[in-house]
């Protein structure tokens, strides 16, 4: 980890502008591969795309350093750009570019007798919100079914949606930037989380007066690396030659019971991810052992609920425990950081004085106002645009509250794909009841879900802090690292507003790939079920959320009085979703190695064998990144659907 000094180093902007034209370059890249193919170059809290970038820059400032000293790249340059990067990497692709403009086509474009009647949601839609209310207007239906020959892209039909919901977008990130501002420096300095994916780019450039850092010479590192390589080489390779033997490594249980309570256990994914593998190796003990344990305990749960032959749906009754979960885990963080919070709010507008430093200047000051300033901005822009005002603060109060969850999952549990296993949004609707939240509201508040509200792989908040603990290893100016986050989010967004439209429009919503060929339809499909159907709380709603909440209550209070307690408050609310999912088997096998090298044979041995994690992690990331670009020459399917 990075020292400490008493000033911190201002930014470059030399590093800046090289980190806008990878950030542009980067967007342009992720918007045509997810939109054609279904390929995300962005997604993760460690992005695969951005990882290979980093690699890519290590070696070739390597090679510039051989030639002329002059012109390489400090190692806090290179760190800013992939911070630039990690701000901004989801945005082309399923936080933003992927949703937001196919679907406000899709609400208006699907409004047909038989899936959407116009009078359900469309005529109370204001109309500053989409590019037209006319499904059979041009720039509505030529997405869908063709722009005619000698016509052009119809961007002037974009400017007016696009000029009303930006400034929307650039203070929903800014606020969540600001909120992760705010609490930073207690998590890294005070509490002291591991920020385990961070410790990747913070290896990869350490130089130690030497021309390539030590990691790109450490002999295990590359043989993991290469046999991460090797496995989706020969997967690849089967995609354009089905005489290369396929290798299968998203296996499942398959049908083990025909019948029975044990049905519980058919299908259970065990899947292998060597980069989950090198990540769950550096977890603390307790944090790898509680994710897989946690994702066994629900499986556990369905097999005793089909026992007792309870017919409820399993994924809601652990949705709401997760819920109640979320709630209690929430309460925890911002209850066990009054003091510092108070702190900093008080210092913001003068009537306090400023909570610890840490040896360095914080942003408290920047990240308080900046906060407060983006959520007042948001409720009125909600107003403008037609939401309820009492809707809109329950929104956005509870945004920043979840993300915070989301956060401590992935500053403490690494997740390499995480999100909350419930969309916000529709837990409000269920909670609310759909009758009284109201059509106009549940259709505004569904489309302001389409970035991040919904997020379904990675979300923004714990970017930010990672961001931020990224800038304290290199010692960057963290106002300004705040700044730069937020400038390269805002290029990116204004990049996908030329770069999807332009997708979009020239090949056509039926030849996208398979997923956004079809999301619009479902969201479609998802608004007017919610609107239809009404919603409510029943009973056991109410029990699963509350056994949730005080599972988690038992958790924060028995790891804060016993040290030797092994179970984490972060497995209990990851059990459940596609992640984990996806993820627990090869969490295990990390924990596993990771038990066996500390218990037979030390501290010591378990350091020397550090690279080999770091070695699987930027294998998957560099290969997979090679067979995106590498489909932009020769079409082939991606290798991993997410």
């Amino acid at each position: 980890m990075g020292t400490r000094k008493a000033s911190a180093t201002p930014i470059s902007m030399r590093g800046v502008l090289i980190g806008l034209l990878v950030v542009i370059g980067f967007t342009v890249a992720g918007c045509f591969s997810i939109l054609l193919r279904y390929e995300i170059i962005g997604t993760g809290y460690l992005p695969r795309g951005a990882l290979a970038v980093l690699v890519l820059f290590v070696l070739l400032n390597a090679l510039v350093g051989a030639v002329a000293r002059k012109l390489q790249l400090t190692r806090n340059e290179i760190l800013l750009v992939f911070i630039m990067l990690l701000a901004m990497a989801a945005i082309p692709g399923q936080e933003y570019a992927q949703h937001i403009y196919l679907n406000l086509l899709g609400v208006v474009y699907y409004t047909t007798p038989d899936i959407a009647k116009p009078e359900l949601y469309l005529d109370e839609l204001n109309p500053l919100l989409v590019p037209s209310l006319d499904r059979t207007s041009p720039e509505i239906q030529w997405a869908f079914e063709g722009v005619p020959p000698g016509r052009r892209i119809p961007y002037s039909a974009w400017t007016r949606p696009l000029l009303v919901w930006t400034p929307y977008f650039f203070a929903l990130y800014w606020m969540l930037i600001c909120a992760a501002g705010v609490m930073s420096a207690r998590w890294e300095d005070d509490e002291k989380l591991l920020f385990p994916l961070m410790q990747v780019p913070n290896e990869m450039t350490q130089l130690s007066g030497a021309t390539v850092p030590g990691l790109l010479r450490n002999k295990m590192m590359w043989t993991c690396f290469a046999i991460s390589c090797l496995l989706y080489v020969v997967k690849g390779l089967h995609t354009y030659f089905p005489t290369v033997p396929d290798i299968n490594l998203q296996r499942t249980t398959e049908r083990l019971f025909a019948g029975g309570p044990a049905v519980a256990f058919n299908h259970v994914p065990l899947h292998f991810y060597p980069e989950m593998v090198g990540i769950a190796y550096l977890l603390t003990s307790e944090v790898g052992f509680s994710l897989w344990f946690f994702y066994v305990l629900r499986l556990v749960q369905a097999f005793v609920r089909n026992l007792l032959g309870i017919t409820t749906s399993h994924y809601q009754f652990f949705e709401f425990q997760t819920a109640g979960g979320y709630v209690v885990l929430a309460l925890a963080v911002i209850y066990s950081a009054r003091r510092h919070v108070s702190q900093v709010f008080s210092y913001a507008f003068g009537l306090g004085e400023s909570p610890p430093e840490h040896g360095r200047a914080q942003p408290y000051r920047l990240a308080a106002i900046g906060f407060l300033v983006s959520f007042v901005f948001i409720i009125a822009w909600c107003a403008q645009v037609g939401l309820a005002t009492l809707w809109a603060l329950v929104l956005f109060a509870l945004l920043p509250l979840v993300g915070l969850v989301a956060s401590r999952v992935i500053c403490e549990a690494g997740m390499y794909i995480y999100s909350t296993p419930f969309r916000l949004n529709e837990i409000i609707f269920r909670v609310g009841g759909t009758e009284r939240i109201g059509a106009r509201n549940i259709t505004l508040m569904t489309a302001m879900s389409w970035v991040q509200v919904r997020s379904t792989a990675t979300q923004f908040m714990p970017q930010a802090f990672q961001g931020l603990k990224l800038g304290s290893m290199a010692n960057l100016n963290r106002v300004q690292v705040m700044w730069v986050m937020g400038l390269a989010i805002a290029v990116a967004i204004l990049t996908c507003h030329v770069v999807a439209p332009y997708v979009i429009y020239t090949w056509g919503v039926p030849k996208l790939g398979w997923w956004p060929s079809g999301s619009s339809l479902g969201t479609t499909n998802r608004l007017v079920s919610f609107i239809l159907n009404p919603t409510k709380m029943h009973v056991g709603d109410w029990v699963s959320m509350a056994a949730g909440g005080a599972a988690t209550v038992l958790l924060v209070m028995m790891r804060q009085r016993f040290l030797w307690w092994p179970f984490h408050p972060a497995g209990y609310v990851a059990w459940l979703g596609w992640p984990i999912d996806r993820y627990w088997m090869s969490i295990l096998l990390g924990w596993l190695a990771k038990t066996v090298v500390l218990r037979f044979f030390g501290f010591k041995t378990f350091g020397t064998l550090r690279p080999a994690a770091f070695g699987f992690i930027l294998g998957i990331c560099f290969v997979l990144t090679f067979w995106i670009v590498f489909h932009f020459f020769l079409e082939g399917p991606p290798l991993i659907v997410e």
